[in-house]
């Protein structure tokens, strides 16, 4: 098994390592520490599993999937992240991914990420597992969509002006309305990409604008 790892924080990358050399003994495993250097492992090797951070120097969001798959088609995509799976897996799944594992998760549930991904599965939490049965549930499937696309032409022109940093009464201005009527269309665009604040948004927002 050829493993190659694209986290930048040594500590990880050898926590990585050991866990990986207790779930399987005899796996050759490569590190690197940036985006860029990763990619170019990746057009020059074969690789059958990849454990991406999602936050690295030179990464590129949501799009990285696409990037990886350019060069290894067939490769296992493990995402490792301290990021908020409720926020960060789905998307990642979608795009390409193969598991999203948190960085907050125990050694038995690594080895359950890696043993699944092995078998060719799938790997997600129980609790995102649960997220994915409840929007299998609903009718119109919704939770599965990119849910950029469940707002309006208004609420994407405010979600635009948000994520450029600009404040209630700014975007009032510009869109000549009351600053209420832009706090009603921020409570709508929080309640429906399912953040709390300006600075979820935007991360939420970059990712999804690749999906």
């Amino acid at each position: 098994m050829n493993i190659l790892i694209i986290e930048d924080h040594p500590l990880i990358r050898m926590g990585l390592g050991h866990l990986i050399f207790d779930t399987d003994p005899k796996a050759n495993v490569t590190q690197s520490d940036s985006f860029p250097a990763g990619l170019s492992l990746l057009g020059n090797e074969k690789f059958d599993l990849l454990i991406l951070d999602i936050d690295i120097p030179g990464g590129e969001n949501i799009r990285m999937m696409e990037m990886v798959r350019q060069r290894q088609p067939d490769i296992l995509i493990l995402i490792h992240s301290g990021y908020d799976e409720q926020v960060y897996a789905l998307p990642y799944m979608q795009a390409g991914a193969d598991g999203f594992l948190s960085k907050q998760a125990s050694h038995d549930e690594f080895q359950a990420a890696y043993k699944a991904l092995m078998n060719r599965g799938k790997y997600v939490s129980y609790r995102i597992q649960q997220t994915l049965l409840n929007n299998l549930g609903d009718n119109n499937s919704k939770g599965l969509k990119n849910p950029i696309m469940t707002l309006s032409p208004r609420e994407m022109l405010v979600m635009q002006l948000l994520t450029e940093g600009k404040w209630t009464k700014e975007i009032a201005s510009i869109l000549k309305v009351k600053e209420n009527t832009i706090s009603t269309y921020k409570r709508r665009i929080f309640d429906k990409l399912d953040v709390s604040d300006e600075i979820e948004l935007s991360k939420k927002v970059s990712l999804l604008k690749n999906f």
